[in-house]
Formats: C-alpha cells, structure tokens, sequence
C-alpha cells in the first residue's frame, strides 16, 4: 500500500518537478457539483482524520462585498480553511523559529462558472521563500534538503486532500508562479515597489516593528485589548465603500500557532474589506460575462501573519511589509494592477500596526 501512495505521488508531481515552476496557490479539485458548504465540510472531516489542526474556518468576503451596484454581482462564494500540523512545523522551526513565519497551511475552496474548487497554498513555495536565506548566504546545500522535507510534506497532503472524492481531482500550479531559480535567488517583479523577494536578507521586507521585556502572551494580550479600542485612520475609511465600515474595518485574530517551547507564536489577522477589495483587484483583468469575480480563487491568500519570537529575554514582533506580501500572493494581477492601487499596501501596513500596537505604534 506504501508502494502504491508513493508511485501516485510521484505521477502526481512529475509535471510540476520537470517544469521547476511553483505557483503559490496548487489546486486540487474543480468543477465539484456538491454545495460549498458540504464540500467544506468534507474537507474539515478529512483533514481531522488525518491528524491536522483545524485553527480557523470562515466563509471569506468576495468581490460582491465592496460593490455597490448589485448588476456587478458575480454571486459566487468562497471559504478559507486554516490549519498546522505538527510533523510540518517541526519541519520549520529546526534550523530557527523565525521560520515559523511559514507555519499556516490553508485551503481556500470557491465557487466559480463550472462549480466549487479547491485549492491549497502551497507549501513548497512557501519553503522556497522563507528559506532562501539560506541559498543566497552560501547554505545551498541546507536549502535544498529542507525544501525537499517540505516538498515530501506536500505530496502527502495533496494525497490527504485528494481522498475527499469530489469533482475532477488535479494538481495544478496557479499563478503567481515562478520557478526554482527565481524564487532560491530572491528575484523581484517590481525593483522600485517591491524589492527583494526575500524575509529575511533584506530586513525592510520582515521588519521588526516592536520589542518588548514582557512575555509572548503578555504581548499577544496586549493586541486583543488594542483591538477593540482600534479607529481606523481616515486614509483607511476612504479608500473603498464597504457597508459596514464600524465592522469591515476592525482586525481580528482568527489563527495562532505557539510552539512547543513557547519561544515563538504565529497570529493570523484579516478583517472582511481587505479581503474583499484584494479578491477584487487580483481578478480584475480575468472578469468576463460568465465569471465576474474570478479573484477568489485566492481566498487562501489570508491571513496576514504576525510573528512572535523570543530572544535574549525580549519579545521581537515582526511582520511582512504589505507590499512584499501581495507582491508573493497577487503579482499575477499585473503590473497595471499594482499601479493603480499603489496607496493600498502602505494603508493596510499602517492600520494592521495600528490596530495591533495602539498608544506603541
């Protein structure tokens, strides 16, 4: 039976190893007839069964949330799942934990014109990225073996997943997608607005954005008390129509992972207009008559992360610079895209920090 796992895996991921591009999104089901709901559901039961945390589940908000003309509705749904597991983590967080940034796994399953969908972040992309400080500082060989961990890691999920028999079960690359070289040597698409596509050789990309003697808890405490106290700025309110703004705009955490020492902790936040404003813009160019909001087929792309780590008695607080990280997760939106919303990532940057920090920001 082994045997059999092995050779379907590898069948499975031979196109994609041979091509040695890797898109940050990897589908693996479409055109499933069932109600999003039961295939939420089934996704859940299976994931649970196979020993994965289940951290958070949610219907995301698509496109339809920020507009106000209902003739613009496309009336599809889309929901995120956000999950760990241990073997994975442990993966991570061996060398150092501040590659614990990499520690969510999420499915996002969306409705489109041919039926539900569902797809995963993928991991190994993730693993190319967080990673790739080591490749660029002379450590190629570590590189390569831990992105093979992760690499296995994947197969056996994608395995996990493909036992809800639902729809046409596929593998798919989804843009972005970039290959090995790229993503090992921390290219960028944009030098002027993004800069090194890298956490942790290019410290503007993952800064620390506060310090503090007291304990991870202590600190992760000190964002849910900001959090109900939390205004928007104004900048904030004006950038798009949303129906609710008191709501809309309010951060939550909605995922947490500490390890097992306590020495690092990873928070999920994402709040409904951010959602639904990036869905909007990352589908933009792709709009036709029959899908109006093709966007959230990245509903996995949330939630943004916040990192935790503890070192020579400090809690350091890190979290990606907005632009770097919609660059990972929407470049495939285009350039014209990123031009047009230039001002966004500097907002959500400043609110999310906001939001967290309150009187220390």
């Amino acid at each position: 039976m082994l045997k059999k796992i092995l050779l379907i895996s590898i069948l499975l991921f031979t196109s994609v190893v041979i091509a040695s591009e890797h898109g940050i999104y990897l589908k693996t089901h479409q055109a499933i007839s069932e109600d999003i709901a039961k295939v939420e559901a089934q996704v859940i039961e299976v994931l649970k069964t196979n020993g994965f945390d289940i951290l958070y589940q949610s219907d995301v908000k698509s496109p339809d949330y920020v507009r106000e003309d209902k003739a613009e509705y496309c009336g599809f749904n889309a929901k995120l799942v956000v999950f760990s597991s241990k073997k994975y983590l442990d993966i991570l967080t061996k060398l150092d934990k501040k590659y614990l940034i990499g520690g969510f796994l999420r499915v996002g399953i969306y409705e489109d014109e041919n039926g539900v969908n569902i797809s995963i972040v993928d991991p190994e992309t993730i693993a190319r990225i967080i990673f790739n400080d080591l490749y660029e500082n002379d450590k190629e060989v570590e590189y390569k073996k831990i992105v093979g961990e992760v690499t296995k890691f994947k197969q056996e999920l994608i395995y996990t997943l493909h036992s809800v028999r639902l729809g046409k079960e596929v593998a798919i690359a989804m843009p972005p997608i970039r290959d090995d070289e790229e993503l090992a040597e921390s290219s960028k698409d944009m030098f002027m607005m993004v800069g090194e596509m890298t956490f942790f050789n290019d410290e503007d990309q993952f800064p620390l954005i506060y310090s503090s003697t007291k304990s991870l808890v202590d600190v992760k405490n000190m964002f849910v008390e900001n959090l109900k106290i939390f205004k928007p700025t104004k900048d904030d309110i004006d950038y798009r129509w949303t129906p609710d703004t008191k709501n809309d705009l309010q951060w939550k955490i909605v995922s947490e992972i500490l390890t097992s020492d306590g020495q690092g902790m990873l928070l999920g936040f994402s709040r409904p207009r951010t959602e639904a404003v990036s869905f909007n813009i990352a589908g933009a160019s792709r709009e036709s008559e029959k899908n109006m909001c093709p966007g959230v087929d990245h509903s996995a792309s949330y939630p943004i992360e916040v990192l935790l780590l503890k070192k020579d008695g400090k809690t350091n607080v890190y979290t990606q610079r907005e632009m770097f990280r919609m660059d990972m997760y929407f470049w495939d939106a285009g350039m014209a895209a990123f031009m047009d919303h230039m001002s966004m990532p500097s907002i959500i940057d400043e609110s999310l920090r906001k939001a967290i920090l309150g009187s220390e920001y």
